[in-house]
């Protein structure tokens, strides 16, 4: 018995399958990377909606939630233009260092310019969150201290003390 083999197909190349596999992967890492990037953009959205204090918010009883939440964005919206004095004084100041001819006592006058705009905003910072403790509850108080603990700047750690990524200071 004979069979009958048709001539004119053509042979498939050796490297088609590798090819077709490695094609797959690229295809499969460029979809986890679109996933990877897409939950990495909720997960900053959810957080950026609540920064700085307002994320110890979402660790009060949910009847507090909105009384504290409603005082700290009143606290907020006073010291909008302390915040854009800060920052006005700081462009104006580094702006200073490409002037020709640079004048050391005028950058020297913007920066204690700076620092003042800067501790005045700090002031009022620091008397929001102490209005802000005032009205919270013992308990509550105590969860406002163990969340400012842990975003203790690495500033204040002592030497030996891991910082907030887990690696040790230098």
């Amino acid at each position: 018995m004979t069979v009958e083999v048709n001539k004119l197909a053509p042979a498939r190349p050796g490297y088609l399958y590798p090819a077709l596999i490695a094609s797959l992967a690229l295809n499969l890492l460029f979809v986890g990377l679109f996933a990877a990037a897409a939950w990495h953009h909720f997960q900053k959205s959810q957080s950026a909606n609540e920064p700085g204090l307002l994320a110890f918010v979402r660790q009060l009883p949910e009847n507090r939630q909105d009384a504290v939440r409603n005082e700290i964005t009143g606290a907020r919206a006073a010291m909008k233009d302390l915040r854009v004095n800060v920052r006005k004084s700081w462009i104006d100041a580094n702006a200073m260092l490409t002037e020709e001819p640079f004048d050391k006592a005028k950058f020297a006058e913007a920066l204690a310019k700076l620092r003042e705009t800067e501790n005045a905003y700090k002031t009022a910072l620091n008397n929001a969150l102490a209005e802000t403790a005032a009205s919270l509850s013992p308990e509550e108080r105590k969860i406002l201290q163990s969340w400012r603990e842990k975003r203790r700047p690495n500033v204040l750690r002592s030497q030996g003390e891991p910082a907030k990524d887990g690696a040790k200071p230098e």
